[in-house]
């Protein structure tokens, strides 16, 4: 179905007014970092998607400024290639904003200089079991699937299938799995069957790179293989309100409900099996993808499922975003339902005075506990853009870097 604004009313003036105060705070606040999630790339989409918005061409000069500053930064640092961070996200982002016309193309192709530059950092990766998306090979495979410009050259992507299956671990009934570090401090390895970092991120990347008719035979394997690994890993209902546990079940040392979240849990491994169900046009898996995501939407509460500040990445603009998709996906009412349910939850995390237009990102008492954010995964950049996906007429185009549908 076509994007549309369904907000009741007493909601639309509220969301319209915490945009226009984050874009006056959020320029005193630029991020020290380049990058797309934690950095100035994050930030320029904000500007860019509000400049579109309002009309205001400031903040497009802002954007523009923002993001050459970033992808200067990103392209002299060569130890950062990261999509969360690194050259692949800022790459990415320029793209986006230059193919729907938020930016205009600079003269030149970019793409003749980074393309060898990121295929030899994404196989470094891969053969190093590197596959989280957020700061490995998996992140950088999505560079490479853009539309638009000068297509990457397909082997590409092709010699990087090739050695993630030769990193795949295939069990007796033909489910498949990969091995990844859970625990950074400590290297403890297992694994990871998160959207963030995990398998499910895998799958949908592999959903995408079948769509783009690239390997489709060892696309689908992998796809099934996966998928079927997910599904041992599913939780009794009667006794948790998830239907998945945070790392695979031969990883957890105790099991426990999962969060909701785009990081973890039950939204990112529903969105793996929607995805790849529209992919291999398989109606079972596509339909399985729903039920888990639709019988999230009775879990309401925001201390019960660990939603504790606004941020994309583990709060709750990020969940009131999923919904927002899935009700243009499904034409299902209950996602709007619990999209408005989540930006109101959203709006009222506000509460900080000295926070950025009220909002602070929570981090663990040892990483500092509430601070100011003004970036795209955990800060105000990103509430800000999903605020906007609430009140524009246009599509979120700016969340596949979030690998939402």
């Amino acid at each position: 179905m076509e994007w549309e604004v369904f907000l009741p009313d007493n909601y639309i003036r509220q969301t319209e007014n915490k945009i226009h105060e984050i874009a006056q705070v959020v320029l005193d606040h630029i991020p020290d970092d380049a990058g797309l999630m934690g950095g100035k790339a994050g930030l320029a989409c904000f500007c860019a998607y509000y400049a579109d918005w309002t009309g205001k061409l400031s903040f497009e000069d802002l954007a523009a400024d923002m993001l050459e500053r970033a992808l200067n930064h990103a392209v002299r640092d060569s130890s950062a290639y990261t999509f969360s961070n690194g050259l692949a996200g800022t790459a990415w982002m320029c793209g986006h904003l230059v193919e729907h016309k938020f930016l205009k193309a600079e003269k030149g192709n970019i793409y003749d200089t980074l393309d060898p530059i990121l295929y030899k950092a994404m196989m470094s990766n891969m053969r190093e079991g590197h596959y989280d998306y957020l700061h490995g090979a998996m992140g950088i495979a999505l560079y490479f699937l853009r539309t638009e410009g000068l297509i990457p050259d397909p082997s590409y992507l092709k010699n990087m299938l090739h050695e993630l299956e030769k990193h795949a671990e295939i069990d007796t009934d033909g489910s498949i799995k990969w091995i990844s570090v859970l625990d950074s401090e400590t290297g403890r390895k297992g694994y990871n069957i998160s959207l963030s970092h995990g398998i499910s991120s895998i799958i949908i990347m592999l959903s995408k790179i079948l769509t783009a008719g690239i390997a489709s035979g060892k696309c689908r394997h992998m796809i099934r293989g996966s998928l079927k690994y997910l599904e041992r890993q599913e939780l009794d209902r009667n006794q948790y309100i998830s239907f998945f546990p945070s790392w695979a079940l031969e990883s957890t040392e105790e099991v426990s409900n999962s969060r909701l979240a785009w990081c973890y849990g039950d939204l990112g491994i529903g969105l793996a099996f929607l995805t790849a169900g529209k992919a291999l046009a398989d109606e079972k898996i596509y339909s399985k993808g729903l039920n888990i995501l639709s019988a999230t939407t009775f879990r309401k509460d925001p201390g019960d499922n660990h939603v504790v500040d606004a941020g994309i990445c583990h709060g709750a603009s990020g969940i009131a975003l999923i919904y927002n998709n899935l009700y243009h996906v499904s034409g299902m009412e209950v996602f709007k339902s619990a999209a408005i349910h989540w930006l109101d939850v959203c709006l009222n995390m506000a509460f900080h005075k000295d926070g950025l237009a009220g909002y602070k990102a929570w981090y663990s008492e040892e990483y500092g506990g509430w601070r100011k954010s003004a970036d795209l995964l955990e800060g105000v950049a990103g509430i800000g853009l999903v605020l906007l996906s609430f009140v524009s007429m246009k599509t979120a185009g700016w969340d596949e870097c979030l690998l939402l549908p």
